[in-house]
């Protein structure tokens, strides 16, 4: 029975993350209804109640899931980075995993990073990635501990700040460039520019 229940609830929680995305194809977020929710998910607003308490968390679980991809798959445990050393040959395998983990998402990523779109969604991918990867920065400093404790928000503001902005217009360009190539290129600023700044070496595993 269990295994019956868990399986209706991943089900509502799909149908529910699909009205959502076709709901924010058309209009702002703000403006979508849990009324209009539950019709586009063909559910009553009954059982949206049993899995969410509104629509952010909602909004919040459906982004928290993506990033949980990206984040869980390709950074934790963090690999490019000991003891204040970049690598960069691990770096760059690693963003482009990232870059293609985006293009093979592109409908997602594409509706949450808009410009039309709410600015909670932009803040909702800036909260997110700076509480996923904070922790992790501490293992970049091994050398420099008290520089990463000077800087760290200016350095994550930063980081975050600049990929979500390459992000944003990557995946709503018409003519993309491959994942290799935007990986590429934010690997090149932050290694050239934030990273440098904050006093990491880099080098080759």
């Amino acid at each position: 029975m269990k295994k019956k229940t868990d399986l209706r609830v991943l089900k509502t929680r799909k149908l529910l993350y699909e009205a959502l995305l076709n709901l924010m194809e058309k209009n702002e977020f703000e403006s979508i209804t849990i009324q209009q929710l539950a019709d586009e998910a063909m559910i009553n607003r009954a059982t949206f109640y049993l899995h969410y308490v509104d629509k952010y968390e909602l909004l919040n679980a459906s982004i928290t899931d993506k990033l949980d991809e990206l984040m869980l798959k390709h950074i934790s445990p963090i690999r490019h980075v000991h003891d204040g050393v970049v690598y960069l040959d691990i770096f760059r395998d690693i963003a482009t995993e990232i870059c293609q983990t985006v293009n093979d998402n592109e409908r997602f990523f594409r509706i949450m990073l808009n410009s039309n779109s709410d600015r909670i969604i932009k803040d909702y991918f800036i909260q997110l990635i700076k509480k996923n990867i904070e922790p992790q920065f501490k293992q970049m400093f091994g050398k420099e501990p008290k520089q990463f404790e000077r800087h760290k928000d200016i350095f994550i503001q930063l980081i975050v700040s600049s990929i979500i902005g390459v992000m944003t217009w990557w995946i709503s360009s018409d003519d993309r460039e491959p994942p290799e190539v935007i990986a590429s290129t934010i690997i090149n600023f932050v290694t050239k520019g934030p990273a440098y700044v904050m006093g990491l070496e880099m080098g080759e595993s």
